[in-house]
């Protein structure tokens, strides 16, 4: 029952149902142990940038390392691993089962859940590869992120677990209703005029060893990571990955900070798609940041408790 009840739980991520759930699962575990870990996915330069279609050539540069970051939980003998990925989308299933059935046998994983950040900086992923055709990269990366589960599993250790919520707003919703009624798209909106509907909910989790030092946060929220635009030809985590470090250089680079997308839906950010020229580094950085002030301060107010068999 309860790797039924976790797998939901990660599989829901969504702001109010994730969170809430995260309690009744943990608070009934006799025993519950954690340990987090991450690992460097970048593709070399040249691969071509997922997103957009009217992007000319492959990578040229490396703005920020895009990260596979793990967490293993072990809830009574119950095994399972979140991977969250600095990619626009999740490898595809042929990885994924692949990556399922070597952590089964090797770290008695049961489950594996991935979760895509949805960033258009990242590599094209394609599931159509002909036999024999797979990027080297990604077979590398499916080594990569079996021997950091692996690795995680074997530092297993009794752990805390709380949860948490905040509000910020760094986008918009794209779908703008007009005063008659009418709806035009909205882009970019640096003048920040207010839309609806749009979900401000920043959800967390913190886990913590038996000291009090976070092992992983866990932030949820509902935005496309569209700060850079298509002219942009270098890889990027874009703003979660600066969400995601300024998170973990506020708890002392101590925890990992994973990134959670939720159903954005409509919802890009302020500075969508915000040419090169126009400081969209500096944008991206800022609207990161944002909402990692917010992760960092529901983070720090959460006093994770040791789960209690009923």
């Amino acid at each position: 029952m309860t790797t039924r009840f976790i797998a939901n739980f990660l599989a829901l991520a969504c702001p109010l149902s994730f969170l809430l759930m995260a309690h009744s699962i943990f608070s009934a575990a006799p025993e519950f142990k954690a340990a987090a870990t991450l690992t460097d996915i970048t593709p070399p330069l040249e691969y071509r940038l997922w997103g957009y279609s009217d992007r000319k050539g492959g990578a040229l540069g490396i703005l920020d390392p895009l990260y596979a970051k793990v967490l293993v939980l072990d809830a009574s003998g119950n095994r399972i691993a979140l991977v969250t990925l600095d990619l626009g989308r999740s490898f595809g299933p042929p990885f994924m089962e692949s990556v399922r059935e070597r952590v089964k046998k090797s770290a008695q994983v049961q489950q594996v859940f991935f979760m895509a950040s949805h960033t258009h900086s990242g590599p094209v992923i394609d599931d159509a590869y002909p036999e024999g055709k797979i990027p080297p990269w990604e077979n590398e990366s499916q080594d990569k992120i079996v021997k950091a589960i692996e690795e995680a599993s074997s530092r297993l250790a009794s752990a805390r677990i709380g949860t948490g919520y905040g509000e910020t707003l760094i986008g918009h919703n794209r779908r703008y209703v007009q005063p008659d009624g009418s709806v035009k798209m909205l882009w970019r909106n640096a003048t920040k005029i207010p839309t609806h509907p749009v979900d401000p909910i920043v959800g967390v989790i913190r886990v913590d060893d038996e000291s009090g030092k976070a092992l992983a946060i866990l932030v949820n929220y509902s935005c496309h990571p569209v700060v850079f635009g298509p002219d942009n030809l270098r890889y990027s985590a874009d703003y979660p990955g600066a969400m995601a470090k300024y998170v973990e250089e506020h708890f002392d680079k101590t925890p990992v900070c994973c990134f959670l997308q939720g159903a954005p839906g409509d919802i890009n950010p302020y500075f969508d798609k915000t040419p090169l020229a126009e400081d969209a580094e500096r944008l991206m950085k800022e609207t990161g940041e944002q909402l990692g002030r917010e992760a960092a301060r529901v983070a720090h107010d959460i006093t994770p408790r040791t789960p209690m068999h009923p």
